[in-house]
């Protein structure tokens, strides 16, 4: 079986499983480091003071706690889901299924569904058994 993660044969007793939490466990990825490439290009462009997307000197601080909260969110996210794919730490598995949907950068909207299906696959007894 090709793509990220475990390559298993098909006589695996795991592949069902990984093919259950491959799917939500790249949209986990992928929405980890579209929030963090969100980040990088509204500092770049705070920094460079583009008109419509300069920071005011009165919001410094809630932008710098909203951007280190995010950081450390989708950063766990992904390392998360990085975990997922090769079936080890289900408990960071869960926390960074819930990490993503935590409403800190546009692509929340997405990682709202994405977290919860995770969290469905994570919960099921059949996927869990086969974690490290």
């Amino acid at each position: 079986m090709s793509g990220p993660g475990l390559n298993v044969p098909l006589n695996d007793p795991r592949l069902p499983t990984l093919r259950r939490v491959r799917p939500p466990a790249f949209l986990l990825l992928c929405t980890g480091i579209l929030d963090i490439l969100f980040w990088i290009v509204m500092v770049t462009l705070n920094l460079l003071r583009v008109e419509h997307f300069t920071v005011p000197a009165d919001q410094l601080w809630p932008f710098l706690f909203n951007l280190v909260g995010a950081l450390v969110a989708r950063g766990i996210s992904i390392w998360a889901a990085l975990n997922i794919v090769n079936l080890r730490k289900w408990g960071i598995g869960m926390v960074g299924s819930l990490t993503i949907m935590l409403p800190l950068a546009p692509a929340c909207c997405f990682g709202v569904p994405v977290g919860a299906w995770m969290l469905f696959v994570l919960n099921d007894t059949d996927v869990r058994k086969h974690f490290t």
